[in-house]
């Protein structure tokens, strides 16, 4: 991930979400999901009059609010986190003049704030993560903003917060209140698929994955039948990597093909809550890895190496096939461009029954804006919504303003400077990739012109599907990865997890049981410790906290329906 092209991959990301995601209270804080989502306003009897998305102020207001700030930003001449082309464009088109009470660095602002929090000194407009969100909805410090949003969200920003079906919204709806802003991503970027060198089934005579015993015996092929020719004992099957879960050489879509969703907060029929890396499925897909271990098909020394080292094998020929994210080109690139003829090509997970494989992701919102009980404008942040969701991903789209600006060789972010944000949806990067593929298809770059994301990938694809230039490898074959998970993880079969905030216990408790099923995990798979040991993982996960942790999501998770 420290490779140039795979950080240009993550800024369109990170755009939309680097404020609020300053907001994160630990490695687990994600928001929550209650499952049933609903439009705002739904419950609240007879629909509003339309209020104008854009209407201004007259005479201005402020809106006095706190953020996170990073010392590293840049702005560009004259600009400051104080006067910028966001807040200037508050105050002229709709008369929202921004003060700030205050700002902190991003590894401090979790700590300000909750030091307001508990002081009850708030700022109007400030953005919380999930477990802050849930303090403050408990405590009733939040305005309701159902009706400021039912009458003022604009047609377009309600079809990109409905982008995931309503999940996002639903998660920042409390008593059929709702008490904040999500800021909607796309987990549709997350599942593993599978990676295979086709140049060493080539080699081998060996067909293309399609089903699990297909996967299986590729894998054996690839350690027993000396892939790279060097006449060597030095191949495996499948690179995974110490952390064990994860976008790269990860166990997560191995798993999935058990219909095991490990790190997963999994919601059943019933709607209740259970952890996914405790299920009886999870041991299945232990046993098949812990077999694979004793055939030689995984790398003996896993357990100490990190993603990096593992990269480092790719690039020396190791491994053949790998578990990962659509963006995993950018990982192998380096061991394409040392080992002329290394390709690969991305499949989906094949089920290890006829049931279709689903892929474990995160949620769809990232974090959340709020407004402070008794503030007299709660509509300003639904409009300061309208402007950025218009001039982002909207007829107002401006790339060289509100985006990036370029400025004497450098290309500055602006778009971090916008209180109120959202970055595309599920469903608004699906409607897009789709367009993508019509426009590689055709050659005609015009059929973009209703894209929201990733039209930057239809330059190089096209060029590389053409001339075959290996600048272009790792963007076309994102890209290809992306076809894979466009035709494969789509509806329900992308299982987002149902819950990500922070409770007390998991708080005081997640390293100690992070750790024990890490620890646990690897012993079973190197054959250090049976299989059976999971069984007594998993009781020494509930007695350990897990047990009341699910107690508390669960709680949670009612209490946004009562």
């Amino acid at each position: 991930m420290k490779q140039k092209s795979l950080s240009m991959l993550l800024t369109s990301a990170l755009v939309f979400t680097l404020v609020l995601t300053a907001c994160s209270n630990g490695a687990n804080e994600k928001p929550v999901n209650t499952g049933e989502p609903s439009q705002p306003g739904e419950t609240q009897g007879e629909s509003l009059e339309k209020g104008d998305p854009f209407e201004k102020y007259d005479p201005p207001v402020e809106l006095h609010i706190a953020r996170p700030v990073d010392q590293t930003w840049t702005y560009p001449q004259g600009d400051s986190i104080d006067n910028n082309v966001w807040y200037r464009e508050y105050e002229s088109l709709l008369g929202i003049k921004v003060v700030h009470d205050w700002t902190a660095l991003a590894s401090e602002y979790n700590r300000k704030l909750n030091v307001s929090i508990a002081s009850g000194s708030l700022p109007e407009v400030f953005s919380v993560s999930a477990s802050q969100l849930k303090q403050l909805a408990d405590a009733g410090q939040l305005e309701d903003l159902t009706g400021a949003y039912e009458k003022y969200a604009s047609d377009h920003t309600k079809e990109l917060q409905m982008g995931d079906g309503g999940a996002a919204l639903a998660s920042a709806t409390f008593g059929g209140k709702l008490l904040a802003i999500p800021v909607v991503n796309a987990p549709i970027y997350e599942p593993n698929l599978l990676w295979v060198r086709t140049d060493w089934l080539e080699k081998l005579n060996l067909p293309e994955p399609k089903t699990i015993e297909d996967v299986f015996a590729i894998s054996e092929a690839f350690t027993k039948q000396d892939p790279d020719g060097n006449s060597k004992d030095d191949t495996f099957g499948v690179a995974i990597n110490n952390y064990l879960y994860g976008p790269i050489t990860s166990i997560t879509g191995f798993s999935n093909a058990y219909h095991a969703y490990p790190q997963t907060w999994v919601k059943d029929d019933s709607g209740k809550v259970s952890y996914g890396s405790v299920q009886p499925e999870m041991k299945q897909a232990l046993a098949k890895l812990q077999d694979m271990y004793k055939g030689g098909q995984l790398d003996r020394e896993f357990g100490v190496k990190d993603g990096n080292k593992v990269a480092e094998d790719i690039a020396a020929n190791k491994f053949g096939m790998a578990f990962g994210a659509n963006w995993n080109p950018y990982v192998f690139y380096d061991a394409v461009k040392k080992n002329p003829g290394m390709e690969w090509k991305p499949f989906p997970v094949p089920s290890i029954d006829e049931t279709p494989t689903k892929a474990s992701a995160g949620f769809s919102a990232s974090g959340y804006v709020v407004v402070r009980k008794g503030f007299k404008h709660p509509e300003a942040v639904v409009k300061m919504l309208n402007l950025h969701e218009e001039v982002v991903h909207g007829s107002r789209r401006d790339e060289g303003q509100f985006i990036t600006v370029e400025e004497g060789g450098e290309r500055i972010n602006t778009s971090r400077l916008s209180i109120v944000q959202s970055g595309v949806s599920n469903q608004g990067v699906l409607d897009s990739l789709a367009l993508l593929r019509e426009a590689i298809k055709n050659e005609d770059e015009s059929l973009l012109k209703d894209a929201l994301t990733e039209t930057d990938k239809y330059g190089p694809t096209v060029d590389y599907l053409k001339t075959g230039n290996m600048e272009n490898w790792a963007v076309a074959h994102q890209y290809f990865g992306f076809e894979a998970t466009m035709d494969n993880y789509t509806g329900d079969r992308l299982l987002m997890t149902a819950f990500g905030g922070q409770t007390q216990t998991m708080t005081d408790k997640w390293a100690t049981l992070d750790k024990l099923e890490k620890e646990t995990f690897t012993k079973i798979i190197m054959g250090a410790a049976s299989v059976d040991e999971f069984d007594t993982f998993v009781a020494d996960w509930n007695k350990l906290g897990g047990e009341q942790i699910l107690q508390e999501i669960n709680d949670w998770l009612s209490s946004q329906k009562e």
